[in-house]
């Protein structure tokens, strides 16, 4: 089973996608690894849009549209 609080959020989620930017700025720092800026960004842009989909979740009045 996934580990889902009652927020509907997956906590393991969030813990791959702070070990993975971890990882990414890591290996910013050291020059023998290379990173592609490219691969840099798509982490950074996973982390916003994860953020961004938590804080739609967490907001009790984000689609309540779709009821009536």
């Amino acid at each position: 089973m996934t580990n889902v609080t009652k927020s509907r959020v997956n906590t393991n989620l969030d813990k791959i996608l702070e070990d993975m930017l971890k990882e990414v700025t890591k290996k910013t720092t050291n020059p023998e690894d290379k990173v592609s800026l490219t691969d840099k960004m798509k982490v950074i842009d996973r982390v916003l849009k994860w953020e961004a989909i938590k804080a739609k979740l967490n907001d009790g009045d984000w689609g309540a549209g779709f009821n009536e």
